[in-house]
């Protein structure tokens, strides 16, 4: 047995998380010492209670390690640790890093170059046609798109991502084999051919509230930089964000309507000074990255519109505006604006909302 197979051991011990196996390893030397250490020694340990030493033991002595490797190996689930070599980089560096990921799918040295996208739940169309663009634009820059799988804004944004046959990661707050929520195992599934499913959790675990926000801290922890969609002020969406700000990660927002709930966590995150983002070119510059060759042919498309049509697609953009909005920009009559709205509809340029809203659309 390495190293590392008795920091997988020891992840299966009810009651040890990160930091405590840190701080027995750190004092004992080794997880392998850890995994064999006697009653004796480990009363000696001068901040355990006697609950916690009755309880490790009792665990322990429940568990064989060769049966756990040969369990994981049948459930088709592979281990990373931090000593391994291919531990995710940009992980690595944050402040409390998981000892073991529990993956399933392939790790690839592109995962390096991944962004995050997160939000609400409860999303709105507005947000789950503006999570699935940003998915499908950024994995078509060469983005790895990472997100936690949950409804709404995470998983339009997984989505979005393999429409283009992109890469994406999918984070688990629970064990691979218990899918949340189960009408995403089909993505699950799709996510695992295209890219890695993984999780810090031992098989079998349960999606507990108190799980989400350690989750959170991976999907951060992954990723350049974090882009927050659509959030209610007390979203957990924000709780990624203050992680990403934490490890020194870029924080998008995309703006929504001042009067949906959904729109008070990110126009929060605006005003702190995140990102605003009404456009994928507004993440794209950051990293210097030259749109690829789908967005340049979106341009060529452009220069064949009308003057009309030209001005009514440069005021459009992700947030979605009505027509009234339009002639209040424009100074146009909303008749000539429903018309030039129609042809653009017809090129395929632009998309229409529920409430006669509209916003570009991605070719």
């Amino acid at each position: 047995m390495q190293e590392r197979d008795y920091l997988v051991g020891l992840k299966h011990i009810p009651g040890m998380g990160a930091k405590t196996i840190n701080l027995l390893v750190q004092y004992f030397g080794s997880a392998q010492h850890l995994w064999h250490v006697s009653e004796k020694e480990l009363r000696q340990h001068p901040q355990l209670t006697d609950n916690f030493i009755e309880k490790f033991f009792y665990h322990r002595k429940g568990l064989n390690l060769e049966e756990i490797l040969a369990s994981l190996a049948n459930k088709g689930i592979k281990t990373v640790t931090v000593l391994d070599e291919h531990y995710p980089i940009n992980l690595r560096q944050i402040y409390d890093p998981p000892l073991v990921l529990f993956y399933q799918g392939e790790w690839s040295k592109v995962d390096a170059q991944a962004l995050g996208i997160v939000g609400s739940r409860k999303a709105t169309v507005y947000g789950q046609k503006v999570a699935e663009k940003l998915g499908r634009e950024l994995a078509q820059a060469g983005f790895v798109i990472v997100s936690g799988m949950a409804r709404g804004i995470d998983s339009h944004a997984h989505r979005g991502c393999l429409e283009v046959d992109g890469r994406t990661i999918g984070v688990l707050g629970s064990g691979l084999d218990v899918i949340y929520p189960r009408e995403n195992y089909k993505l699950a599934e799709q996510i695992k051919a295209n890219g890695v499913l993984l999780t810090e959790y031992i098989p079998g675990t349960a999606p507990i509230a108190g799980n989400f926000p350690a989750r959170n801290r991976i999907i951060a922890g992954l990723s350049l930089g974090v882009i927050v969609v659509e959030a209610a002020i007390k979203s957990g969406a924000l709780i990624t964000a203050d992680f990403a700000l934490e490890a020194g990660r870029d924080v998008f927002a995309v703006p929504g309507p001042i009067s949906s709930p959904n729109s008070k966590g990110t126009h929060h995150l605006i005003k702190q000074g995140a990102k605003l983002v009404d456009q994928v070119g507004d993440i794209l510059e950051e990293y210097r990255v030259v749109e690829d060759a789908a967005e340049t042919e979106i341009q060529g498309t452009m220069f064949n519109l009308t003057d009309d049509e030209q001005a009514i697609y440069d005021v459009l953009s992700l947030t979605p505006l009505r027509v009234e909005e339009l002639a209040h920009i424009t100074r146009w009559a909303p008749g000539k604006i429903q018309t030039v709205l129609s042809l653009l509809e017809l090129h395929g340029l632009i998309e229409q909302l529920p409430g006669r809203q509209f916003i570009r659309k991605s070719l």
